[in-house]
């Protein structure tokens, strides 16, 4: 994928990558998408070719990434149809489809027919020419890409895509409330199969997350399912405006392209390895199943902790970050849908590693029983947090 990236600009451009007045526009064009995205309302334009390179180079590797991440935990937790039909909501250059690609291509199995949203001209170009290369001697059938906003489309064909997707765009949606934002989500939904899935993702970064989870919260007001990452173990009133919640993955090695970006001086500006993502699954009937009663007897929920400063008690709770403690402690945001103050897992490293051990190698929104922990008042956070102690148990409750 690397080097069809490559190609295309090569193509593009009729230069060498190392062509010299290449790299220097692609630079140009990320430092004015970086600066873009700080804005107090985002935005980014991909009206010229160096607009895509740029996009390719800097941010393309992570989200194609993240998104087959996304599709392997449907794969293992075996919400995935064999045969694949997608309708991709602004899609850009591509990114999902490649990422479902990738993804077909290591399965071995099933069809991918592809349809897409995309409004830019540039982006059109470059899907085409990365998304047909990269499909090339695969069941994978790109159907057609639409070239309009995805505000105004309508579908000629409701009910017949399996999958919905919509990665990094609600962000870039100028004057859109957050409710309109899932008004017009639902409108798509018309278009999804009973059986279907919507995935829609986006950055990790504070506004962005938290704007995620409130337009999460009104798709299930308008009577979606949401399967991951949250989950409602205890009854109560979720607040999501306060949750800041998203994945972590491993970082990935620069690509060449961006090793050739970053040279000269502040090098350090064009190289984009971090995985950090927040993401909703939704679907129009629930996947998920009750926790039986038997399992929650004993815990105590979430939003009754408050009432349990400096006692002993058990919780069941969804794993929501990876560890983001210090040197001493390892901590954890967990969450289980009642409400109420943050609730952080915090963990002496003093202890012995196993229970460490356990927390950390368990994924992103795992649900997780925890025993004997000690409730505390983090006055300076106005959390909770969960002190682990040495008759401390941790355990996984499976899907």
């Amino acid at each position: 994928m690397e080097q069809l990236i490559e190609k295309y600009i090569e193509n593009k451009t009729g230069k060498p990558i190392k062509s010299s007045g290449t790299l220097e526009r692609i630079k140009q064009s990320i430092l004015v998408q970086k600066a873009g995205y700080w804005k107090k309302n985002p935005f980014a334009k991909y009206e010229r070719g160096y607009d895509v390179f740029a996009y390719l180079a800097y941010q393309a590797p992570v989200y194609i990434i993240q998104f087959h991440s996304i599709i392997q935990k449907l794969e293992k937790d075996g919400h995935l149809p064999d045969n694949i039909r997608i309708l991709d909501l602004g899609s850009g250059p591509g990114v999902v489809p490649l990422a479902l690609i990738w993804f077909l291509k290591e399965r071995k199995r099933g069809t991918l027919s592809i349809e897409a949203i995309e409004q830019s001209e540039e982006f059109i170009e470059a899907f085409k020419f990365l998304a047909s290369e990269f499909a090339n001697k695969s069941p994978v059938k790109i159907e057609q890409i639409h070239q309009t906003d995805i505000r105004t489309w309508e579908s000629q064909k409701p009910g017949t895509y399996t999958m919905i997707t919509c990665q990094n765009v609600l962000a870039e949606l100028p004057g859109q409330s957050n409710v309109e934002k899932a008004s017009l989500l639902m409108h798509y939904c018309s278009f999804l199969a009973d059986d279907g899935i919507m995935i829609l993702v986006e950055p990790a970064e504070l506004r962005h997350s938290t704007q995620l989870r409130i337009v999460q919260k009104e798709l299930e007001k308008s009577g979606l399912f949401l399967y991951s990452p949250c989950r409602y173990i205890h009854a109560g009133r979720c607040e999501p405006v306060n949750c800041w919640s998203f994945e972590e993955l491993p970082g990935i090695k620069p690509t060449r392209l961006m090793l050739l970006l970053s040279k000269d001086k502040e090098g350090y500006r064009f190289i984009n390895t971090d995985i950090k993502f927040s993401y909703s699954i939704l679907t129009k009937k629930p996947l998920n199943p009750v926790i039986p009663q038997t399992i929650l007897m004993g815990s105590t929920p979430f939003r009754e902790l408050e009432d349990n400063i400096g006692k002993t008690v058990d919780v069941i709770g969804v794993k929501m970050s990876s560890d983001i403690g210090v040197r001493d402690f390892s901590v954890f945001l967990l969450c289980d849908g009642s409400g109420g103050a943050k609730v952080y897992l915090v963990i002496p490293k003093s202890l012995k590693n196993v229970e460490i051990k356990k927390v950390k190698n368990m994924d992103y929104a795992n649900i997780i029983k925890i025993t004997s922990v000690r409730v505390r008042w983090n006055k300076n956070k106005n959390s909770i947090n969960l002190i682990a102690g040495s008759t401390t148990q941790v355990s996984a409750i499976h899907k």
